[in-house]
């Protein structure tokens, strides 16, 4: 969101390279945390495979599923009230 804010919000930013740099700040956070969360940063990506374990007999992890929902929102809020 910091990113966002910085590069395609601010009025003093340049907008020519926006998109480059918010994809590459996504990409360095798939690639630091890829191996921990399996890269899932939406949390309907998360809710796919956990609807299929349930369905399916796999592993019970409901309980994390709040962190990919709650996560994400209060960081943006988060970003967002630190960038102004």
């Amino acid at each position: 969101m910091l990113t966002i804010m910085a590069s395609a919000v601010d009025e003093r930013a340049s907008k020519h390279f926006a998109g480059l740099i918010i994809g590459l700040v996504v990409g360095g956070g798939i690639i630091t945390t890829g191996n921990i969360t399996g890269a899932s940063f939406n949390p309907a990506r998360t809710f796919g495979p956990y609807i299929a374990n349930t369905l399916f007999g796999g592993p019970d992890l409901w309980v994390q599923f709040p962190i990919y929902v709650l996560g994400p929102v209060l960081g943006a809020i988060i970003a967002a009230f630190v960038y102004t």
